[in-house]
């Protein structure tokens, strides 16, 4: 059974969940296809990165050092495990879901979909290499798991932060990308 607490998540990272009364979108804009240093940008000024000092702002409040995220999209095979010592930012929470989804797909997970999903996966992995500026590094690199999620890449935000078996957990929302 999940304790109480008094800890909460960043409002850059937290979001309420769409079905809620007072739904509000997550501050952040970012596609976990592309790395959160260079690519994460304000929601209201998509254009204008976020800084360096606010990437570095703790997660949570108060700090903790480990958080785990999980998400419906994701299997448990892929788990998020972001830990620092010194307290998580809001940067290492980014780089944790970057790091899983850039990971290659094993062979194992791979034939374990159904031909309709490794079609639909394929076509994904295929339209991100021929728009690569190296092609022949992104081919070989074969399928990862960012392919598996097809268009729904878009970061909406932490939500349902509990503590269990002593260790934080946090559920991660991903939305389809409609700016395009």
């Amino acid at each position: 059974m999940p304790s109480y607490h008094s800890v909460i998540l960043n409002p850059l990272l937290a979001c309420t969940p769409a079905d809620h009364r007072y739904y509000s979108p997550v501050p952040i804009f970012w596609d976990v296809r592309y790395a959160p240093s260079t690519t994460a940008s304000n929601n209201s000024f998509p254009n204008m990165l976020l800084s360096s000092s606010q990437l570095a702002q703790p997660a949570t409040s108060p700090s903790v050092p480990n958080l785990q995220i999980k998400c419906d999209l994701m299997t448990e095979n892929w788990p998020i495990t972001v830990y620092n010592p010194t307290g998580v930012t809001v940067l290492d929470v980014l780089e944790a879901i970057h790091t899983v989804v850039r990971a290659p797909l094993q062979m194992h997970e791979w034939e374990s979909l159904k031909p309709k999903q490794q079609h639909r996966i394929g076509e994904v992995f295929d339209s991100r290499w021929r728009t690569a500026q190296d092609q022949w590094r992104v081919r070989s690199g074969g399928v990862k798991r960012v392919d598996c999620l097809l268009s729904t890449t878009i970061f909406e935000g932490l939500s349902s932060l509990t503590h269990k078996h002593d260790r934080w957990i946090a559920v991660l929302t991903l939305s389809r990308n409609t700016r395009v």
